[in-house]
């Protein structure tokens, strides 16, 4: 059957199809397995609303904390993988958890969520407090090995990659540092800035206002090159070769969602990340998109859980936290 001009013209001016015309018209849960107000759960927010007008859909946030991430995780591995349920993930939860959790996780990291799209990649950045007597990587390993007393480092979670970036540096400097271990990074900013603690490993969009502030001191960055956002901070790297302890943050679904949806969801992050709200958020808080395909997503994950588990394999269980 031949189609008429007009049943041409009409076809070429439906909408775009959306992630909505194949299931039930309801909002898509956001899960951010942390407490709001960090650099994962800002990024899942941002995403959440330029999803929410690229495809017409609701995407909405929720905040499931607790379990060092494990309750949200396990609630969206749990999920129907129609695509009603997303979860933001770092990839601590997702390679370093699986080596250091101190209790069996409630689900596999790669066998029960579907990859969808790196986010934003993240630098780490070595903080001190500001009357610290160091305020260069060499300064700061002589202080190390020169006190009688090890220097206190904060930590904000046992698990996580900011945790082993500390660890990767200590072992590189040969140098030993005393693990304070908090509920969460706000507690430990408060320590860091009060003088009772002396350095703290975070990524460097969480730190940037208290650097501008002048209220903690920033030491280097993780990075292999100098950041934009701190071009006079230097790179562990300009001491150490080769050190890298770059994080990222990246969209999953419960395991066998619909290749259609993971693509169509693909593609559009992949606009969002060239959009100027994007940009602006990059600059305001030193992210980059973390691009590429759902296959390249699940490729590195895979990567960094053969990387960080011989590392972490070695290291003993944190002491409890405060």
């Amino acid at each position: 059957m031949k189609l008429t001009r007009r049943a041409v013209l009409a076809l070429t001016l439906l909408p775009p199809v959306s992630l909505a015309q194949t299931r039930p018209a309801k909002p898509v849960r956001v899960i951010v397995p942390l407490l709001p107000g960090g650099s994962v759960d800002q990024s899942a927010r941002f995403f959440a609303v330029e999803l929410s007008k690229a495809l017409g859909e609701q995407f909405v946030v929720e905040n499931v904390p607790g379990g060092d991430g494990t309750i949200g995780l396990a609630r969206a591995a749990r999920a129907a993988p129609d695509g009603h349920t997303l979860v933001v993930s770092a990839n601590s939860f997702q390679t370093i958890s699986p080596f250091l959790s101190e209790i069996p996780l409630p689900y596999d990291t790669v066998k029960d969520f579907s990859p969808i799209a790196g986010l934003v990649s993240v630098s780490h950045v070595i903080l001190a407090r500001p009357d610290l007597p160091a305020n260069t990587i060499p300064e700061l390993v002589a202080l190390a090995k020169a006190s009688p007393q090890h220097l206190n480092h904060g930590s904000a979670s046992s698990t996580g990659a900011s945790y082993l970036a500390s660890i990767l540096f200590s072992r590189r400097a040969g140098v030993q540092f005393t693990d304070v271990f908090y509920k969460g990074a706000a507690g430990v900013y408060t320590d860091l800035m009060g003088g009772r603690l002396d350095i703290f490993f975070d990524s460097l969009g969480a730190a940037m206002p208290l650097i501008k502030a002048g209220k903690v001191k920033a030491i280097a960055t993780t990075q292999t090159r100098r950041h934009p956002l701190t071009p006079n901070v230097p790179t562990v790297a300009e001491t150490y070769p080769g050190f890298d302890t770059s994080g990222w943050y990246a969209l999953y679904g419960p395991a066998r969602m619909s290749p259609d949806i993971v693509n169509r969801l693909n593609a559009e992050i992949a606009k969002i990340q060239k959009s100027v709200e994007f940009q602006h958020l990059a600059a305001t808080y030193g992210y980059e998109a973390m691009t590429g395909t759902a296959a390249q997503l699940g490729a590195t994950q895979a990567a960094e859980l053969a990387q960080w588990g011989e590392l972490a394999k070695t290291l003993k269980p944190a002491a409890a936290a405060k």
